[in-house]
Order: structure tokens, then sequence, then C-alpha cells
């Protein structure tokens, strides 16, 4: 059932009243000013290997397997990150059903922190349902005000269908910012997100800075599906499988070796 209108409309106003008080103006997206065009990872031009994201553009995000749920969701929170400094100005939006689809509980304010990203520049909502938060995300979307929209949605939820992904993505075309489905393990067939990205976890290497501790968040990510959101300048096109770590002290994404025996030198890693 969908939500009555004057409960949407009441919605609509709370959001833009914490925006309003978060600085943040609404009209700066209607205005044309949107920003970059792609995803900060914090990459060096040279040597990059991952594919640039589109900012106007709906991303889905899934475990590779179920034991890859907290990975996924860990490298949802580093777009989180990089989405935070494209848009330095814009708070980013996580949308979690209230009935948390995965057993990885949520997110934790002070492993947030030490990724790199202010959890006072996070706004957490829990719809009540699938189909509330598809609304609150594109409703989001449309407002063109937040950093980047982030969805917690089990991938086998009926709500989540072709039509309801295709508003999601003319939503954030219109709003100049990205979206980002994150669907647990299960692909849940056709969508017309841009992207499909499969996360798995990696072996971690020994961070310099830590190295006596664990080393830097490692994952294995695979391009599912793309539809053109490439940008022509970060990727060989011909790849389509990337293994990838989380500096956070530079706050960047990091090539790193196929394999995992292979440790970096010290130059090797600070050139990355």
């Amino acid at each position: 059932m969908s939500m009555p209108d004057a409960a949407k409309a009441d919605r609509i106003a709370r959001l833009r009243r914490q925006i309003a008080a978060l600085g943040v103006r609404a009209d700066h997206a209607e205005s044309g000013k949107t920003g970059a065009r792609v995803v900060d990872f914090g990459m060096p031009q040279k040597g990059v290997s991952l594919p640039e994201l589109a900012c106007g553009a709906l991303h889905e995000v899934q475990a590779a397997e179920y034991r890859d749920m907290s990975a996924s969701i860990g490298f949802a929170a580093v777009l989180a990150v990089c989405c935070a400094r494209t848009f330095p100005d814009a708070p980013i939006l996580w949308c979690e059903s209230a009935y948390a689809p995965f057993d990885v509980g949520r997110l934790y304010g002070s492993g947030l922190a030490a990724f790199g990203l202010d959890p006072a520049r996070l706004i957490l909502v829990s719809p009540a349902s699938a189909v509330d938060l598809l609304w609150t995300m594109e409703e989001a979307l449309r407002l063109g005000a937040f950093a980047a929209v982030f969805g917690e949605i089990d991938g086998r939820a009926p709500a989540l269908t072709l039509t309801a992904t295709r508003r999601l993505q003319l939503a954030a075309e219109a709003g100049g910012r990205p979206a980002f489905l994150l669907t647990g393990h299960v692909a849940h067939g056709a969508s017309a997100a841009a992207t499909r990205w499969g996360v798995a976890s990696a072996p971690s290497h020994p961070a310099l800075e830590t190295s006596s501790l664990v080393g830097r968040a490692c994952w294995r990510v695979t391009l599912e599906k793309s539809r053109s959101a490439f940008t022509g300048v970060a990727a060989d096109m011909s790849a389509r499988d990337w293994c990838v770590e989380w500096d956070a002290r530079r706050q960047r994404l990091c090539d790193v070796p196929d394999d995992p025996a292979r440790i970096p030198s010290p130059d090797v890693m600070l050139a990355v």
C-alpha cells in the first residue's frame, strides 16, 4: 500500500528541514552546478585500473557469496567516503529497512570514522518496507542535495523490479548524484542500473604504517554488468575483475597484486 499523500508531504518537509540544518542548499543542484561527474576514488591518474563511476547513475553492489556480506557493506562504506569527498558540502543518506535484510548488523560510527567518514555527515533512515525504502531513495535523489544515496534491500524483495530501478536511475540522472543499491548476495534479475558490482573479501597485505597489526581492508571486485558507466580514462575496458584495498590514512583505493602471497615493497606501495 502506498504512503498517503499527507504523510509523504510531511516526510519530505522533515527531510528538507534536516538538510537545511546541515547547511545544504537543495537549489544548488537545480542550478546545474552539480560539480564532479565521476566519483573521486582518490587514485592517481597514472596507473589507475578501477573504472570510474558516474555520479548521475544507479549502481548496484552485491556480495559474491553469503560469507562476503560484511565485505560488501565495507566496500559500500568506502564508496560513501569517496562520495563525501566528491561532494564535500553534502551529507550521505543511508537507507536501511526497519527489519535489516542482512545478518551483518548496522553501521557503526567509530568504524565509519576509522574508514574516513565523519558520522556527523551521515543521515540514517529506516523505512518500514522495501517499497518505502525505494520511494525514499527516489525522492532524495531528485532533491539533488546529498553526496550519495545508499539503500540496503533484499535482492529478492518483490518491490525491487525493473521499473523501480529505472525510476532510481532517472532520479539519479535528474539530481546528478550517485545512488547505490546494496542487494545482499542474491541477484534480482533485470535492472536499469548503470553498473552491478560483485564484492568478495580478499587477504589483506600488511600496511606500512601498521605492519604489526591487521592489514588494510581488501576486496576482490568484479564488474558483472555495465551500461556505459565508464568515462573513458580510468580503465582497461577488457578488465572486469580487480583487487583493491582501502588506504584509510590517505583515503584512497589502491591496487594490490593478484597473488595474495606477493607483498609489495614500500616503494611500490607508495607509488600506487
